[in-house]
């Protein structure tokens, strides 16, 4: 299943050990969890406390190439080209209240001054269901943007794998409280 919303009938699809790729809408990550964090795709050039909280605020990504979900997206462990406009209207979420466990497909870098755990993608386990959350927008208009397109194309290859066996469990109250338009159970 992917979705645009984490609703009852996406909880209830988890609950019953179904997938599910979730691809929040923009600007529904709530300002408290990441929504209010302008993302960045390279380092700032200025320290933010110099600036007056100027954006952008975080310093790019960070993730292992080596992961199976990257398996038909090459990347490096850095922002590269290819994420750019992938990250361009992109909306941070934090992570804090996850399992400390909790590593991100994705990290997103943040900077050091508030040095918040911040992700871009993230897999857990929702019940018996397995669950995949991007908050970069890679669904929208995908025909005319490759990077996207070939992401969400790697990203779903790997989810039908039996290579997408996530380990750390999220409560559902813990996903609905990211996002500000959910059909709260």
């Amino acid at each position: 299943m992917i979705a645009r919303r984490f609703d009852r009938s996406v909880e209830d699809h988890l609950q019953r050990g179904g997938k599910v790729l979730l691809i929040p809408e923009k600007g529904s990550v709530r300002p408290e969890y990441g929504g209010d964090v302008a993302v960045g795709f390279s380092s700032i050039f200025w320290n933010t406390s110099w600036t007056r909280a100027q954006a952008p605020h975080t310093l790019g990504i960070l993730c292992d190439p080596e992961h199976r979900a990257f398996a038909g997206f090459p990347t490096e462990a850095h922002s590269n080209w290819q994420w750019w406009e992938i990250l361009k209207d992109a909306q941070a979420m934090r992570i804090e209240s996850f399992d400390t466990l909790l590593v991100p497909i994705v990290r997103l870098i943040d900077d050091w001054n508030t040095n918040r755990s911040l992700a871009l993608a993230f897999e857990v386990r929702v019940g018996m269901g397995r669950l995949l959350v991007v908050s970069a927008d890679i669904l929208s208009g995908s025909g005319d943007r490759p990077a996207a397109r070939q992401l969400l194309h790697s990203l779903l290859r790997y989810m039908e794998s039996d290579r997408f066996r996530p380990s750390v469990p999220a409560a559902p109250a813990v996903i609905h409280g990211l996002f500000c338009e959910n059909d709260t159970p």
